[in-house]
C-alpha cells in the first residue's frame, strides 16, 4: 500500500514548472484539462511559463493578460499567488495556487525598468537565459559559456530589489555561478536534473548545485526523459528519484523540490512550438526522437514512496513535495 496518502494529507505540493500558457488564442491546447489533472493529483501550487526568449514583448504581455483573466474568471478553482501565504490559503481551501514565470529574460528588451513591471504583473521567477546567449548571459548550449554580462549583474540586483526569484535553469554553468555570486537572495534551479547522474548539457553540475544550496535555494528535479538517463524515454519514478537522491546526498534534502516540466500535449510541443523555434533546440539531442517523453504529476506519489523507502524522513519528503519551495518564497515574496 502506498504511504503517499499519509504524507499528502498534511502536505503542500509545489511544481515550479508547467511549460504552457492558459487556454486562449495564443496558448497551447488542453491547459484547463492539465490544471484539473494537477488538482486531482494533489498539486497545490503550479508556476506556469508565461514568457520565453522566443516571444515578442507584445505576445508576452498578451499571454500575461490572458493568464490573469483566465485565473480570475475561475475563483472557485484558483488563487493567484501574490505572496507565499496565498499558497497555504489555497491548500486550506482546496484550490489551486498559481503564479507565472519567464523562461529567459529577452522580454526585458534590455530595459531594467521592466523587471518591476513584470513582477507587479505576477511574474514570480525568471530564468536568465534559455539554452543560448542573450543580453544577460550564456545559456547551457553556448560553447563559450562566457558568464554573466554587466547588464546581467544589473538585472540580478533589480530582481533582488523587486523580490523576483533568480532562476538559473537552462543557463550556462559560468553564468549560473556568476548569478549566484551576484545575488543577495536565494537562487533556484526550477527544473534541472543532475549532470553527475546523467551527463547532458541541460543538467547542472555539482558545483552549481552546491552554490545554489549555499544561498538557501532549491533545485527542482524534472521528469523529462531526455534529461533523466541515456534511455531518453525513461520517465519512471525510479529515474526521477535517482536525481533527487543525488541532490539530497550532495546538498541535503532541504534543497530539493519538484519542477516536472511536464508537457501534456507532446504533439503540439513538437510540431508547433519546438519546430517553430528550432534555433533554441540545435544542441542536446532534443529531436533525435519524434516522441519526447515527459512525466506528468501522476508520477509524484510513486516518487514520494521511493524517497521514503530510500531513507528520507516524512519531514524531508514533505519538504521535497512543497515546503522547500515555500521556504524560498516566504523569504523572497
Amino acid at each position: 500500500m502506498s504511504t503517499y496518502p499519509d504524507v499528502l494529507a498534511n502536505s503542500i505540493v509545489c511544481d515550479m514548472t508547467l511549460p504552457q500558457g492558459p487556454a486562449g488564442s495564443l496558448e497551447t491546447p488542453n491547459f484547463d484539462a492539465a490544471m484539473t489533472a494537477r488538482a486531482e493529483c494533489g498539486v497545490t501550487f503550479t508556476s506556469v511559463t508565461i514568457g520565453s526568449d522566443e516571444l515578442s514583448i507584445a505576445d508576452t504581455v498578451r499571454w500575461i493578460g490572458t493568464a490573469r483573466h483566465y485565473f480570475a474568471s475561475h475563483p472557485e478553482r484558483f488563487i493567484f499567488v501574490e505572496r507565499a501565504a496565498d499558497i497555504r490559503t489555497a491548500h486550506a481551501a482546496r484550490k489551486s495556487a498559481v503564479n507565472l514565470h519567464f523562461q529567459g529574460s529577452n522580454a526585458l528588451l534590455g530595459d531594467l525598468n521592466l523587471v518591476e513591471v513584470y513582477r507587479r504583473l505576477g511574474v514570480g521567477h525568471m530564468l536568465l537565459a534559455y539554452n543560448y546567449r542573450n543580453l544577460v548571459g550564456d545559456g547551457c548550449h553556448e560553447p563559450s559559456d562566457a558568464g554573466l554580462s554587466s547588464f546581467g549583474k544589473e538585472v540580478i540586483a533589480e530582481m533582488n530589489r523587486v523580490r523576483m526569484i533568480v532562476d538559473v535553469s537552462h543557463t550556462g554553468t559560468r553564468t549560473a555561478l556568476d548569478a549566484i555570486a551576484a545575488s543577495s537572495q536565494p537562487v533556484i534551479v526550477s527544473h534541472s536534473n543532475s549532470r553527475a547522474v546523467f551527463d547532458h548539457p541541460r543538467n547542472i553540475t555539482d558545483e552549481v548545485a552546491l552554490a545554489v544550496a549555499q544561498t538557501g535555494g532549491v533545485i527542482g528535479v524534472n521528469g523529462v526523459g531526455l534529461f533523466l538517463s541515456a534511455a531518453r524515454s525513461d520517465i519512471s519514478a525510479e529515474a526521477i528519484a535517482k536525481h533527487a537522491d543525488h541532490y539530497a546526498e550532495l546538498i541535503g534534502p532541504q534543497h530539493v523540490g519538484i519542477g516536472l516540466d511536464s508537457v501534456p500535449d507532446v504533439k503540439y510541443f513538437v510540431e508547433v512550438f519546438a519546430r517553430k523555434n528550432m534555433h533554441r533546440y540545435r544542441a542536446g539531442g532534443y529531436f533525435a526522437s519524434q516522441t519526447p517523453a515527459f512525466a506528468g504529476p501522476e508520477i509524484i506519489p510513486r516518487v514520494a514512496d521511493l524517497l521514503l523507502a530510500s531513507g528520507w524522513s516524512v519531514l524531508d519528503v514533505r519538504g521535497f513535495l512543497g515546503e522547500n519551495w515555500l521556504r524560498v518564497m516566504e523569504r523572497i515574496w
